[in-house]
């Protein structure tokens, strides 16, 4: 998948959402970091998404984001890699630092996280929008161990919410 090496290693995580804009309007909402402005009201588990300098999403920009989903939290440094107009803006953290609470334990880890936005005219005033998360674990036994203890389902989860506020935060601001 794009720039994500070993799959072997990743488990990708997938929304899609259909807003009724024109695509140019909702792609630049994107850009004009409006994500910073409203990420904490599109889901209970975000803290932050700030960039660093800056009011517009470039590739180069640097993200400062916090959230978390039940028992996890997780913090990222995103690098923005690719804007393509209209079509696609992706981000990655390597790594991304996490800590997960459990009854007995604070376990602290870490995984590299790959973010794609995907922009679609589904006509001319619809936009579909799809959201795919890659988390890379160190290896494929960190990657079974999450999948197999349900640690993923919080993010699959997560990711849901987050689409949804954010349908519902570009229906109410456009």
């Amino acid at each position: 998948m794009r720039t994500i090496p070993n799959l072997d290693n990743t488990v990708i995580i997938q929304h899609f959402i259909i807003v009724p804009f024109k695509i140019n309007k909702v792609f630049d909402f994107f850009i004009n970091n409006n994500l910073s402005k409203y990420y904490s009201k599109i889901s209970k588990g975000h803290k932050y998404f700030k960039l660093r300098t800056g009011e517009r999403l470039e590739i180069g920009s640097i993200i400062d984001c916090e959230e978390s989903a039940d028992n996890q939290s997780i913090k990222h440094e995103y690098h923005v890699s690719d804007i393509i107009k209209n079509e696609r803006i992706s981000y990655f953290s390597k790594p991304s630092y996490i800590k997960i609470k459990l009854p007995w334990k604070v376990i602290d880890s870490k995984s590299n996280t790959y973010v794609y936005y995907d922009f679609e005219s589904s006509n001319p005033d619809n936009t579909n929008i799809r959201l795919t998360i890659g988390i890379q674990f160190s290896s494929i036994f960190e990657k079974i161990f999450s999948i197999i203890f349900g640690g993923i389902v919080p993010w699959k989860n997560h990711c849901a919410e987050e689409m949804e506020g954010l349908k519902k935060k570009i229906i109410d601001t456009l």
